[in-house]
C-alpha cells in the first residue's frame, strides 16, 4: 500500500472513530475533551468535526459541543436487521405469489403486533410492507402467537380481541384452543376474519436472529378456506425451507 492510500485510510479510520464517540457521547462532553481524549492533534480533530458537519453526519448543538446529525439518523433509519432475511426471501416470495395468483407475505411479531417485512403479488389490500396489523386474526399472526411463550401468550390474551368480521375469534378459551390446532398442524388459517373477502394460511420460518416469522399466501376465500389448507400450506412450507437454506 502506498504512503499516500495509507494516510487516506488512517484518516478515514479517525474521522469514524470520532464520529463514534461524539455520537455516543451525546453533547455531554466538549469536542476538544472527546478529542484529546482519542489522542488526537486539536487541528485534526477540528478538521475531522467540521468535516463530519459538512456532511450532516454531525451537527452543533452548542458552543464546542457536538451530537448526531440528521444526515447520519436518516442512515441509521435504513437499517434494518431483517435485511438479509428479506433479501433472500422477496424472489422466492414473488415467484410463489405468481404462480398461485395470490399474495404472499413475511412477518414478524413486534410490539404485539404483526410487521409486514415483504408483500408480493396481486392483491391490492390494505396491507403494505412495514405496516403493522393486530395478530390474533391474521394468518401470519396467529402462527406467530402459536409460538409464545405462556406468559407472553397469557399477557396478549388479557387485552380485548376486537372482532373485524364475524368471524373473528374474540373469545381467549377459543383462541388459545385455535393456537393449540394452528401448533399441532404446523400452519394456521385465517378464514375470513380480518376481511370477509379474504382467507390465508401461513406457516413459520424457523428462529432467526431471536425473532420468530412467517410466511402466507392469502387471496379469494373461494380458495383459500380450510378445505384447501393443506396443499397450500405445503407450498409455502417447500417455500420456507427454500428461504432458510439461502440463509445457510
Amino acid at each position: 500500500m502506498s504512503s499516500s492510500n495509507m494516510s487516506g485510510a488512517q484518516s478515514a479510520t479517525r474521522a469514524l472513530a470520532l464520529l463514534e464517540a461524539v455520537t455516543l457521547d451525546g453533547g455531554r462532553s466538549s469536542a476538544n475533551e472527546i478529542v484529546v481524549g482519542m489522542g488526537l492533534a486539536p487541528a485534526t480533530g477540528r478538521r475531522l468535526i467540521a468535516l463530519l458537519v459538512e456532511r450532516g453526519l454531525l451537527m452543533r448543538i452548542s458552543r464546542g459541543r457536538y451530537a448526531g446529525g440528521d444526515r447520519l439518523r436518516q442512515l441509521a433509519s435504513r437499517v434494518s436487521p431483517h435485511a438479509r432475511l428479506i433479501e433472500a426471501a422477496r424472489p422466492l416470495l414473488r415467484r410463489l405469489a405468481q404462480a398461485e395468483r395470490a399474495t404472499a407475505y413475511l412477518g414478524v411479531f413486534e410490539g404485539e403486533m404483526v410487521t409486514y417485512l415483504v408483500k408480493e403479488g396481486v392483491q391490492a389490500g390494505f396491507t403494505r410492507e412495514q405496516n403493522q396489523l393486530e395478530a390474533y386474526c391474521t394468518g401470519i399472526g396467529k402462527m406467530l402467537l402459536a409460538h409464545l411463550t405462556e406468559t407472553r401468550l397469557d399477557a396478549y390474551l388479557a387485552a380485548p380481541l376486537v372482532p373485524l368480521t364475524e368471524r373473528t375469534i374474540t373469545d381467549p378459551v377459543a383462541m388459545r384452543a385455535e393456537l393449540d390446532a394452528t401448533r399441532a398442524r404446523g400452519y394456521a388459517i385465517d378464514n375470513r376474519e380480518m376481511a370477509d373477502d379474504l382467507g390465508c394460511v401461513a406457516v413459520p420460518l424457523h428462529k432467526l436472529r431471536g425473532s420468530d416469522y412467517a410466511v402466507s399466501l392469502s387471496g379469494p376465500p373461494t380458495r383459500f378456506h380450510p378445505e384447501n389448507a393443506p396443499e397450500i400450506a405445503a407450498k409455502l412450507q417447500q417455500a420456507a425451507r427454500q428461504i432458510s437454506q439461502r440463509l445457510g
